[in-house]
């Protein structure tokens, strides 16, 4: 019996190259921070000889006209990246409408699908098994719903069951996937349940041997029902990741009758810092503060003042620190504790303040919002009773 060949496999995804971030607030270009975690992820390819480099989706930032600069950068690294192994690029949602101009960029040992057939490495006995970003509005011609969901679901357990006969014994088989499972849904921005499609870890066939999947920025391992990694994004840009590693991939080394090995690799382009002021301090004391914390590269800092304290001058100040390898790129309320306002007729469900409160949790806006919006809901409906 002939045994599978040792293959490794650098599983990256979410590079978002022409990214901006804190647009709103302090608008910070990331493109050379990009390059710099490129050039690394490069250079342990090389030093780990890998022979597929897996790409799960969401190359680019803007999936229409990506800027020259980012095209460029793309283009290059990729360019290297085959001097090395097959390239591998499952689409996600930021990439869909920049593929097909820019499919004719790329070498031709760079695989680009946006559709669900297997593709099968002849030369390092891989197949890979694909599941674009799938937008519920584009996959099934409909909106949001749990219906939808499901209806979205059985579609894909049909291709997944025309799958199973396209498998090679003597292939391993890859799932590269932009898609969410659905348990980690409400745990990531990026995550929306009114535009695609979630998966049930109970959906997927067990005969993969290893998941490569994107879209959620995170390094998150899951074991069931084989082993599946998220490998995070290029750079953290969410300051849910304050405190943390930055972004990173991972190496997967499959080998026959054992477990796929996964190393995580992070970069240490920049780190995220937040910081709770609950008193109105010197604007001295609040850059000491933030110095006690540096990472050894760059530093993205979020300043969140208690309601109490506000003050226009002082926050003005707070907002245009920065220092050698840091700024200060966000700032936020942390609305006052109130009492609960009881009212004599409950609202009911439906009414307004619900409709706001899901319209809240669909897009992710923190709860102190909707608090927020049903205090003063309530306050109009009081003062209106009083008219």
């Amino acid at each position: 019996m002939a045994l599978k060949p040792r293959v490794k496999v650098l599983h990256t995804a979410d590079w978002h190259i022409g990214l901006s971030s804190w647009k709103t607030q302090r608008e910070v270009e990331r493109l050379e921070e990009q390059k710099e975690c490129l050039d690394e992820m490069l250079a342990v390819a090389k030093e780990e000889k890998v022979n597929l480099v897996v790409h799960a989706g969401d190359l680019f930032h803007h999936s229409y006209h990506p800027p020259k600069e980012a095209i460029r950068l793309a283009v290059d690294t990729i360019d290297a990246f085959t001097q090395l192994a097959p390239f591998v690029w499952v689409v996600g949602n930021h990439d869909w409408y920049a593929v097909e101009p820019l499919r004719n960029f790329f070498p031709e040992k760079v695989v680009v699908i946006k559709d669900f057939a297997v593709r099968h490495l002849e030369d390092i006995g891989v197949s890979i098994f694909p599941l674009p970003y799938l937008s519920l509005a584009r996959f099934l011609g409909s909106g949001p719903g749990s219906e939808s969901q499901s209806s979205a679901r059985e579609n894909i357990h049909g291709y997944m069951e025309k799958w199973k006969e396209s498998r090679r014994s003597f292939f391993w088989n890859i799932l590269v996937a932009h898609v969410t499972i659905e348990d980690l849904a409400l745990h990531y921005l990026e995550a929306n349940a009114n535009r695609e499609v979630f998966l049930k870890k109970g959906d997927l066939p067990s005969f993969f041997h290893y998941g490569a999947f994107g879209h959620l920025h995170d390094m998150i391992p899951l074991r069931e029902p084989f082993p599946i990694q998220y490998p995070s994004s290029l750079v953290p840009d969410n300051f849910k990741q304050a405190g943390k590693k930055g972004g990173g991939f991972v190496v997967v080394e499959l080998c026959e009758g054992e477990q796929a090995k996964i190393t995580p690799h992070f970069f240490e382009s920049s780190r995220l810092l937040s910081f709770d002021l609950e008193e109105k301090v010197d604007k001295k004391a609040v850059q000491a503060m933030i110095e006690e914390h540096l990472g050894p590269r760059r530093n993205y800092v979020r300043l969140r003042i208690r309601e109490e304290i506000m003050d226009a001058e002082w926050c003005r100040s707070l907002k245009e620190l920065q220092g050698e390898n840091w700024k200060v790129v966000m700032m936020e309320v942390i609305p006052r504790e109130r009492e609960s306002v009881e009212v004599e007729e409950p609202v009911e469900l439906g009414t307004i303040p619900q409709l706001f409160s899901r319209f809240c949790q669909d897009n992710n806006f923190p709860k102190e919002v909707v608090h927020l919006f049903e205090f003063y809901y309530r306050n109009v409906l009081e003062e209106g009773e009083a008219e």
